[in-house]
């Protein structure tokens, strides 16, 4: 094994005593009573967002969409009818 791979090796076993010790040391606190609360790794937990408020349209405002719609649908199908 070479030399950058044995520093490799023993880098490695270092990182891993280190989290085995912060366990262990989180143990002996929550044993003992005082456990504060302790740096989370990885992932932050995500904020809850306020939610937009749904949109809703009045019986009139359907109606004008519908009969928008209905004359837009017309002119597509009168272009595609004087294309063929």
């Amino acid at each position: 094994m070479s030399r950058s791979g044995i520093l490799d090796a023993l880098r490695n076993e270092e990182g891993s005593l280190k989290s085995q010790l912060v366990a262990i040391q989180r143990a002996i606190e929550a044993i003992e009573g005082a456990a504060a609360p302790a740096a989370r790794r990885g992932r932050k937990k995500a904020v809850k967002t306020v939610g937009r408020r749904k949109r809703t349209m009045t019986a009139e405002q359907r109606r004008a969409v519908a009969e928008r719609m209905r004359q837009y649908w017309a002119g597509r199908r009168a272009e595609k009818a004087a294309g063929d």
